[in-house]
Formats: C-alpha cells, sequence, structure tokens
C-alpha cells in the first residue's frame, strides 16, 4: 500500500534548518503547533514549500530543499546546506507516515564530511483522539539514547503536554503545558514540577479574530512574590486579504511596550510567502537582523520557520501536479475535481474517501463519487479491489 499524501499542514516537531542539537525550549514551541492543528486552527492546503534560500545578518547563506514522492506528493525529505565556497551538505530529515497522513518517525542526521551520520530519532504513536506520545532520541557513542518525551491527553477543548526527561534509567516529569479553547482566545499555561507539585511558570494566550486567524500573542511570567501573571512580551500580526503581511514583536519593561522586532512579508497571488524580512529596533530605526521568520503558505494554513535576517521561497501547487501518475490498475480523474471524481480500477471493489486527520468521510462501491459536499482541500481516496488490496491516489477539491 502506498503511502498518504502528507502535505506541511502536519509536519510537527521540525527540528529547524540547521545545527539538530537544539534545546528542550525549541522543540517544545513546536508543540503548540500540533494543537492548533488539533483545534482546527491550520486549514487542509494544497501548497507546498519547494525551496527556501535564507541568510543571517552576517551573510552567511543557507537553503532547504524538499523531495516528495513521485506518486502521490508525499514528503520524504528535506535537506539544508550552507555556502562556504560552495554549496555543502548540512542536515538532512527523512519522515515516514502511516495511512493517515500522521508522521510515524523522524530521523534527523548531519553531514560529516562524507556521509550521513544520525543524530536524532523522533517516533510517534496516535489514538483515536490523535497525537498521544512523542519520544526523542539523540544518537550517542554508536547508540540511540532516549532524552525527552511527550504524552498528550484531550478533555473536550483542553489539551494537555506532560513533558518527561531521561536520567538514565528511567522517565521523570518535567512540565505540564495545558492548553485551553473558548470562541476567542486559546490558553497555555506551563507549569514544572516542584516539591511534588506543579508549580506556575510561564503563560501564553493567543487572541483569534472571526476567521480564527491569531492576531496577537500575549507571553507572561508568573510572579510569585506578588502572586500575580507579569507581562514580558507581546507579538501583534497585521493580516491583509487574509495573509499576514507584518508581524511587530515588544517588550515590556514594567511601565510601556517597547519595540523589539518587526518582520514583513511579501506573497504571491495565491497567498504564499515569497519574502520574508526580520528587523530589530536599535532605539531609533529598524535595522536587520536575526530572527525567526515564519514563512506561511496558502492563506495560513501553514508555516516554516526559519532563522536569519531574509527568507525567499518557492511554493510548489499540487493541483498542477500529475496526481494520478496513473497506472495500468487505477486511473482517478479530474485532479481537481469540482463535482464528481470518476475511478477506474482493475477488479474495484469499493473507494473510500478520508480527511487528512484520518477521518472516513464518504464510501461508495460505485466508480463515480459525488464529492461537492467536500470543502475545497486535499483529501486521501483509498480503493479497494476484490482480492481486498489498496491503493490510495490524493484527490483535490476546489
Amino acid at each position: 500500500m502506498k503511502k498518504a499524501i502528507f502535505t506541511l499542514t502536519i509536519l510537527v516537531m521540525a527540528f529547524g534548518n540547521w545545527g539538530l542539537a537544539q534545546s528542550k525550549a525549541d522543540l517544545k514551541a513546536k508543540t503548540t503547533e500540533m494543537i492548533f492543528k488539533q483545534y482546527g486552527l491550520v486549514r487542509d492546503s494544497y501548497f507546498v514549500p519547494q525551496k527556501a534560500d535564507f541568510l543571517e545578518a552576517d551573510g552567511t547563506q543557507h537553503r532547504t530543499t524538499y523531495y516528495y514522492d513521485e506518486s502521490d506528493y508525499t514528503l520524504t525529505e528535506e535537506i539544508t546546506e550552507t555556502f562556504w565556497d560552495s554549496w555543502q551538505n548540512e542536515t538532512r530529515i527523512a519522515y515516514e507516515y502511516d495511512f493517515n497522513s500522521n508522521v510515524l518517525e523522524m530521523l534527523c542526521q548531519e553531514w560529516d564530511g562524507d556521509g550521513w551520520e544520525d543524530a536524532m530519532f523522533v517516533s510517534y504513536d496516535y489514538d483515536s483522539d490523535g497525537i498521544n506520545e512523542v519520544v526523542y532520541q539523540y544518537y550517542i557513542d554508536g547508540s540511540w539514547v532516549h532524552f525527552m518525551k511527550e504524552d498528550y491527553t484531550y478533555y473536550g477543548d483542553q489539551w494537555t503536554v506532560l513533558y518527561w526527561t531521561w536520567n538514565g534509567t528511567n522517565w521523570s516529569s518535567d512540565e505540564l503545558y495545558t492548553y485551553t479553547r473558548d470562541a476567542t482566545t486559546i490558553e497555555l499555561l506551563i507549569q514544572y514540577m516542584e516539591g511534588g507539585a506543579w508549580q506556575n511558570e510561564a503563560m501564553e494566550i493567543y487572541s483569534l479574530d472571526f476567521d480564527e486567524n491569531i492576531v496577537e500573542i500575549q507571553y507572561k511570567e508568573w510572579d510569585a512574590e506578588d502572586v500575580l501573571w507579569a507581562d514580558v512580551e507581546k507579538t501583534t500580526y497585521i493580516y491583509d486579504g487574509g495573509v499576514y503581511t507584518d508581524q511587530y514583536v515588544k517588550s515590556w519593561d514594567g511601565a510601556t511596550w517597547n519595540d523589539e522586532y518587526h518582520f514583513a512579508f511579501d506573497y504571491d497571488g495565491i497567498g504564499n510567502a515569497k519574502n520574508g524580512v526580520c528587523f530589530a529596533y536599535d532605539g531609533n530605526d529598524w535595522v536587520p537582523a536575526d530572527g525567526d521568520i515564519d514563512m506561511a503558505y496558502d492563506y495560513n494554513a501553514g508555516t516554516k520557520s526559519f532563522y536569519g535576517s531574509k527568507v525567499e521561497m518557492i511554493c510548489v501547487d499540487l493541483t498542477n501536479v500529475d496526481e494520478n501518475a496513473q497506472t495500468a490498475n487505477l486511473k482517478v480523474y479530474p485532479i481537481p475535481a469540482e463535482n464528481e471524481i470518476f475511478i477506474h480500477a482493475e477488479g474495484f471493489q469499493r473507494a473510500e474517501i478520508y480527511s487528512l486527520t484520518g477521518q472516513k468521510l464518504m464510501e461508495s462501491t460505485m466508480e463515480k463519487m459525488n464529492v461537492s459536499s467536500l470543502s475545497q482541500g486535499v483529501y486521501l481516496l483509498k480503493v479497494y479491489d476484490q482480492s481486498g488490496e489498496t491503493e490510495t491516489r490524493q484527490i483535490v477539491v476546489k
């Protein structure tokens, strides 16, 4: 059975663009992307990155190239290079998935000058609610060694993520992230274990607009002495036509908000960020600086983060790809579809359509399916033959 389509809307726990020795804080920041997907803030996208060129303020150049499966356009790996007289390999990330497009494994490697050396391995487990557990391992002295684990639990509109650290013998609880959603906000409470009880550490409050775009993020820290939440930083997003053109970061000094960073974005005609620039405020003016530039694609359906002062990205539209990669046994058309899809399969028995999160949406024993009730986006078509064998195709509904 072929791997199912995987778009970057569900790419989780990405390990940055180079340098795999990242802090736990960097990894934990990526957890929020998965939780937002569970809340439905991330929409299905049929635009995916193809190449990104980015540089640091000191002029160091990097580029990441994305590679996809030829038959179903599944992301298989991404390779990042750095320019030192010529382009040199830096890091590689390879992916494996289950049928529902969930990431099962991520293997992260570093280039040693002669070949790829294992550096980090991540495994994922899922249950009926979605993501269940993530385990991280480093490759040290010829063997894989645990260093962190995440356990996810779902309670209605609330998600909790319990972080564990490996002490060489067993797991010990480290931090607890609690996400609570209401109509206009998502609140993240961060706590640490001390004295056998969870202690407040920090809070992030995400404010949403009517279209469920994030318009502001407030960062607070717990002041145990005064027993209150103290402002630290806030990020504001400016939208125009469904995409955010500017992102401002301010810090609180106890009396007033002060400018810190400004990210500015240019888009192509279909909502993909093609250029992002980071500026820092030096007290008088905005000057180029390094920062985490979140490049959005397909009207904020997803983002990729790059560290540097400037990023230029090229995206590919999956609707322009020969999605069918037609075989003698299975043909599906039209792609993209608007009202109906037609299936020609040797020994056809039945067909099912799934969302990218694995929910079965419809089933038919006919070689024609009406998809007009489906929202615009990418879906999975699973076709069974009379012997029980299956083949999977990505379909796009417009």
